[in-house]
C-alpha cells in the first residue's frame, strides 16, 4: 500500500478528490484495501508526503515535445524487417524494460513479465520452431479430408486462399533462413499467468506499442510478430525453449535491432472512421 506521512501533510486534500476508489482517510493517514493501486495519490501531492507502493517518489520533469514532434515520430514508425548486423546493448535493452514502468495498464495489476532473446542462436530457434509450427497447421486446415467439415462448420474460411498462402509460406520458408524474425538480433515476449479475469493481453498490447515508440527514439526499429504469438499457442515445445513458464501465454511478441534501411516519406495511411454519438 502507499504510504500517507501526516508530519508533512496540509490537509488540501486533493489526494482524497483524485482517488477513484475513495480508499483514503486523510484524518488517520490510512489507505483502505480498496485502493486500486493507481498511484494517484503520489502524483498528485503537492508536498511528495504519499510514498508508493515501490521505489521512490520521482518529482516529474517538464517535457518539451509538442504535438507535432509526437505527430512526427509517429508518422515515421514503420514495420521493420531488415536489420543490421550489430547487437543491441543490453543497457538499451534495460532502458527499454525499466520504462515500462510508466506505461498505463488496463488493471493496475500489471501481471505482464518480459522475456528478451537476444543470441543469434535462440533467435534462429524460435524463427524455425515457429515457422514449423505454422506449416503443420497449415497443412491440417487445408487438407482434403478436412475440407468437406469445414465447409460445413466454417463456411466463411477460404480454404483454397489459405491453401495458396500455406504454399507461398513454404516457399519462401524454404527459400529463408530467417522468414518470421528476419534476422533481428532482439525478441521481446510480453506473457503472464492465462486468467480468465486479468487484462494480460491488453497490457501486452499497451506495453508492446509504447515499447515501439521508445524503441524509435533511441535509433531501434522493430516490427509486431503475431506469427510468433500464434505458435506459441499452439505449440507448448516452443515457450518451453524459450523459458516461458508452462502457465504463461505469450500475448504479443516483437522483433527489434538498429534498421539496415531509413525511410523518407510518410505514406499515406486511410483516416479511421469516426462517429460522434
Amino acid at each position: 500500500m502507499p504510504l500517507i506521512n501526516l508530519e508533512n501533510c496540509t490537509q488540501c486534500l486533493k489526494c482524497v478528490k483524485d482517488c477513484p476508489s475513495n480508499a483514503i482517510d486523510i484524518k488517520n493517514g490510512d489507505i483502505s484495501e480498496n485502493c486500486i493501486h493507481c498511484g494517484h495519490c503520489v502524483a498528485i501531492c503537492p508536498e511528495s508526503t504519499i510514498f508508493p507502493d515501490t521505489g521512490e517518489i520521482s518529482p516529474l520533469k517538464i517535457h518539451e515535445i509538442s504535438s507535432q514532434d509526437f505527430e512526427n515520430l509517429t508518422a515515421g514508425i514503420r514495420s521493420i524487417r531488415y536489420y543490421l548486423k550489430k547487437d543491441v546493448e543490453k543497457e538499451v535493452l534495460e532502458k527499454l524494460v525499466t520504462n515500462m514502468r510508466h506505461y498505463s495498464s488496463a488493471s493496475n495489476a500489471r501481471p505482464l513479465e518480459i522475456t528478451i532473446i537476444n543470441t543469434a542462436e535462440k533467435v534462429q530457434l524460435l524463427n524455425d520452431l515457429t515457422a514449423n509450427a505454422l506449416i503443420k497447421t497449415f497443412k491440417i486446415i487445408t487438407s482434403w479430408a478436412l475440407r468437406p467439415l469445414l465447409r460445413v462448420f466454417i463456411p466463411s474460411l477460404n480454404v483454397k486462399g489459405l491453401s495458396r498462402y500455406k504454399d507461398s509460406f513454404i516457399q519462401k520458408h524454404e527459400s529463408n533462413s530467417s522468414m518470421v524474425c528476419h534476422h533481428a538480433p532482439v525478441v521481446m515476449l510480453f506473457h503472464g499467468k492465462v486468467s480468465k479475469y486479468d487484462m494480460s493481453e491488453a497490457d501486452a498490447w499497451i506495453w508492446a506499442s509504447n515499447t515501439i515508440l521508445y524503441a524509435k527514439t533511441l535509433g531501434l526499429g522493430s516490427c509486431h510478430i503475431g506469427f510468433i504469438v500464434k505458435a506459441m499457442a499452439m505449440n507448448k515445445k516452443i515457450k518451453a525453449e524459450m523459458k516461458i513458464p508452462a502457465n504463461h501465454k505469450v500475448y504479443s511478441a516483437i522483433i527489434m535491432g538498429y534498421p539496415k534501411v531509413n525511410y523518407k516519406n510518410e505514406t499515406s495511411r486511410e483516416r479511421p472512421k469516426v462517429n460522434f454519438v
